[in-house]
């Protein structure tokens, strides 16, 4: 039996959206520094991408295999989308991305953008409507994202570095994808977590061994470690986990949003493991992340399709 207290989390749609959206942009940050550190080192992005989704694959086989005639059910359509926004084009391209260009790019273009994607997603495909609270509060994350890297990715950029700028943007896109397709997809967050990272080693397998110039032999025992942490069990078992209940408990569009927490959790870990000290003009960026982030988590209004339902006022039966 569960302890009270995971019973009131689990029970309240609100609370177990918003803590597990919370998990994500930690999740996500430490992800981001340490794939980051692999590409520019001796772990190429095929590598990565095959420890990321390999890792969690091996807990997930169970799951994968009890959950077959509910993908069966499920259209193929929506199938192939999940694999291909969450799964090995999505990872492939924000890896190579990172190997031209640094973490503060990935936390902006790629993490925070996918809100705005999801966004236009929502209201391009199945035509839904927005808030304007909601649509005022991506305006400001926007704004603060302007603020927190402007300087950097518009005045200070390296050459190569526009290349991995793309990257991210397209990773962004595809994510979004993921994110949309799942919520209306019906599978549960085990078994579209269980979808990605199986179906994406069963299908990536093949393709890595054909790939010349894998690091994954001469490198140590700590930084394969180090990576099948942060790659398979962090981001591709428990952040992805993470985010379809999110996106289930909250919405498409709010679930989203969280990622926009990334970038002040990457700041202050750059403040406490790398005395990277920010300037005032980005500390002002990350206030206004934080506003954007509360004002569609917590002014969202239900909208006719149901789709950004308030998850505030909703309850276990």
């Amino acid at each position: 039996m569960r302890p009270a207290f995971l019973r009131r989390l689990t029970g309240n749609d609100a609370l177990a959206g918003i803590a597990a959206g919370l998990a994500v942009a930690v999740i996500t940050a430490i992800w981001s520094v340490a794939t980051r550190f692999a590409v520019t080192t001796s772990l190429p992005p095929h590598d990565v991408t095959l420890i990321r989704f390999s890792v969690a694959a091996f807990f997930l086989w169970p799951v994968f295999l009890g959950s077959l005639r509910r993908y069966r059910q499920t259209r193929p359509a929506a199938l192939l989308l999940m694999l291909g926004g969450a799964g090995v084009p999505f990872m492939w391209t924000a890896a190579t991305g990172l190997t031209c260009a640094p973490v503060t790019h990935i936390a902006t273009l790629m993490i925070v953008m996918m809100p705005i994607f999801v966004t236009l997603i929502s209201w391009l495909v199945f035509r839904e409507t927005l808030a304007g609270r909601q649509l005022a509060g991506v305006a400001t994350v926007v704004a603060g994202v302007v603020l927190i890297s402007g300087s950097s990715l518009f005045l200070n950029r390296q050459a190569g570095e526009w290349v991995g700028d793309l990257m991210f943007l397209g990773a962004s896109c595809l994510f979004a994808t993921f994110t949309v397709t799942q919520r209306r997809s019906g599978l549960t967050p085990w078994q579209a977590t269980a979808l990605v990272n199986v179906g994406s080693t069963i299908l990536f397998l093949p393709v890595h061994l054909a790939l010349p110039n894998s690091g994954i032999p001469n490198a140590s025992l700590q930084e394969l470690a180090i990576q099948a942490l942060a790659q398979g069990i962090g981001m591709a078992l428990l952040g992805l986990y993470f985010y379809t209940v999110a996106v289930g408990r909250l919405g498409a569009q709010r679930a989203a949003i969280f990622l926009a927490l990334v970038p002040p959790f990457s700041t202050v870990l750059g403040m406490v493991f790398l005395d990277e000290q920010p300037s005032a003009i980005a500390l002002g960026g990350i206030v206004l992340v934080m506003v954007g982030v509360f004002a569609v988590v917590f002014c969202a209004r239900q909208n006719g399709n149901g789709m950004v339902e308030s998850a505030l006022q909703r309850r276990h039966g």
